[in-house]
């Protein structure tokens, strides 16, 4: 196949005649209601865009979607970073016959592929090309620690096709082949709290807890228990087990992930059934019922209904699954596929006995090392980041976007990781390991690794703007969003302001509301910091979260201290379609450039 070959792009861009080296002129740009200029920005997370397009996107994709979106006033556009220019990440790329969701999932990600290998097509550099062609600047959106995700049950098909690395009930699939060439440099566990036989523990008995100590209706009679040894299509086994019910306290207070509620507090009563003389040595365990009528009584979260212990009645550690998935949700049945473990979105509520939903699964141990992330306190991840960014400015974008947040470091246990022997060998020389000087030593390599960044960056005559996320600059943050972020590090973001780590700052945020823009501590310490520094400051908001996206947009333009607004994510207002055309299918997004 004869391979597509991309012009290097300057920079240089033509608007009403005048050439201009990657800065949009202020006569293009909106104005806020004190004259100042504000910029409509669009961001492109590309594989949301191709995972769903009706055929691979290719140039003429790319080049219909710069037109409409500057048809509607945007004039900036954050590109999403995935190895462009380096072949992109290992992806499942071909379609399995299956059923209509399975089917559709892959299909999805084999667009993907398609977009990225079959086509040779490095999308950032189409896009650089469009964007300009199309009077806008264009930013990769750069995510560090986006690096690995996507694991499949280890005995499934997809796992054996194409699983890159090994963790707990399965295989990574969606993974930067830098990560799958150097799994030791990811995010490690800390190995001194395990017992070293933890994986070959026969499992004695299990506890399950109901949320408080109110009757209910499940009965010996009505449990089952199922085992496997590849987390695939388990098997129900008839082993024979003592049963009985009693009331304990709560050992520990048990949240609900979504909403951060307490569901049951430390020492509360709970009605806990125990099943004993399991001698269970399969490698993933699970319990359910038998109830098929709707409704059910024995809630908990899934992290805090069931317990594990060996013969001498010690816990054994490890982790769960249940109904609840951040991917392949649709694809979920232990009985003819299989779980995800260790999802991070796991703490959600759910009742033992409902017919569809009511089971959870245990596996001993914990994963060595996050699923994908890398350590920034390792020299070679640096300069790998660092080789990134070279990567990107020869594509010839105007700048780089800087974000933490990410899918690659989900666990239920995010607390424990951060280990890496490069990061206890620097606490050794600070006189303690404990987990303030490990987040110190790691914030402390984070911001290096920015300050190289930035040189690199503006060396090249280019921009860097990171994303400020004060849903997690708090000492309280949302527990639904500790999956998405290495805990463990302080991330410097007071220090980044005042050294001048940044020529620009976006205001990012998920859990909290709208009006924390406006109100909230965090943010308005931020914008008081950046203004004081003369840097500009977007807002970039999520369009599936707004109910009004235009209204939110003239508060945020007509408040005075903000440089422009980000929708957030090209996504959630535009459909490709086939021949390589793209609209926009929001009144409101199209209405933007008129308000």
């Amino acid at each position: 196949m004869k391979r597509r070959r991309f012009i290097q792009n300057t920079g240089a861009t033509a608007i009403g005649g005048a050439l201009f080296p990657g800065i949009v002129p202020s006569t293009v740009l909106g104005r806020d209601s004190n004259g100042k200029d504000f910029m409509i920005e669009a961001l492109s997370d590309f594989p949301d865009d191709a995972r769903f397009a009706p055929e691979p996107i290719g140039p003429a994709h790319i080049d219909a979607m710069m037109a409409r979106l500057s048809e509607c006033g945007v004039r900036r556009v954050s590109w999403g970073y995935y190895g462009d220019g380096r072949g992109g990440f290992l992806t499942p790329a071909h379609e399995l016959d299956y059923e209509d969701s399975v089917r559709t999932y892959h299909d999805s990600f084999r667009n993907v592929a398609l977009t990225y290998h079959e086509a040779g097509q490095n999308p950032l550099s189409v896009a650089v090309d469009a964007a300009h062609k199309h009077g806008l600047e264009i930013y990769a959106y750069y995510k560090p620690y986006e690096t690995g995700l996507l694991a499949f049950p280890e005995g499934s098909c997809e796992a054996a096709l194409w699983g890159r690395l090994s963790r707990i009930g399965g295989r990574i699939a969606w993974v930067n082949p830098f990560v799958a060439d150097h799994p030791h440099l990811r995010i490690k566990r800390r190995d001194d709290d395990l017992p070293a036989d933890v994986l070959n523990k026969t499992i004695d008995s299990i506890k399950l807890r109901k949320r408080d100590a109110s009757a209910t209706r499940i009965s010996r009679e009505h449990l089952q228990i199922w085992v496997s040894d590849l987390n695939y299509q388990y098997r129900r086994t008839d082993i024979p087990f003592s049963f009985t019910e009693t009331i304990e306290p709560c050992p520990e207070d048990v949240f609900e992930l979504s909403t951060g509620d307490i569901v049951v507090k430390r020492g509360d009563p709970q009605r806990v059934l125990i099943l004993s003389g399991l001698n269970l040595r399969d490698k993933y365990v699970l319990l359910t019922t038998d109830f098929t009528g709707a409704g059910g009584d024995f809630e908990n979260t899934d992290l805090g209904i069931l317990e594990a212990y060996d013969e001498n009645g010690e816990r054994i550690p490890g982790v769960i699954a249940s109904k609840t998935a951040v991917w392949c949700r649709t694809m979920v049945d232990f009985r003819k596929w299989g779980l995800m473990f260790d999802t991070g979105w796991n703490g959600q509520k759910m009742h033992l006995d409902d017919p569809d939903s009511g089971f959870v699964a245990f596996a001993r141990g914990r994963n060595e090392y996050l699923t994908g992330a890398l350590c920034e306190t390792e020299p070679q991840v640096q300069e790998f980041w660092l080789s990134c960014l070279e990567g990107i400015l020869d594509q010839g974008v105007d700048g780089i976007d800087f974000r933490e947040e990410n899918h690659s470091t989900h666990t239920n246990h995010p607390e424990e990781y951060g280990f890496n022997e490069v990061v206890l060998e620097k606490c050794r020389k600070r006189g303690s390991i404990d987990l303030h000087t490990i987040a110190q030593v790691r914030g402390d390599a984070y911001t290096e690794f920015l300050s190289r960044a930035k040189q690199l960056i503006n060396s090249r005559g280019k921009k860097m703007r990171i994303n400020f996320q004060i849903d997690w600059y708090r000492t309280d943050p949302a527990l639904s969003r500790r999956l998405a972020y290495p805990a463990n590090l302080d991330f410097q973001w007071k220090r980044w302001i005042e050294e001048g780590l940044t020529d620009q700052a976006v205001l990012r945020f998920y859990a909290l509301p709208f009006n924390s823009i406006f109100e909230d501590e965090i943010a308005q310490d931020l914008i008081r910091r950046c203004g004081k520094k003369r840097i500009p400051v977007t807002v970039n908001r999520y369009i599936d979260r707004s109910p009004d996206i235009a209204d939110e947009f003239r508060q945020v333009r007509n408040d005075g201290r903000f440089s422009g607004f980000i929708l957030y994510e090209t996504f959630n207002f535009l459909k490709f379609e086939a021949g390589g055309g793209c609209e926009i299918y929001l009144p409101e997004v199209k209405s933007l450039k008129e308000i």
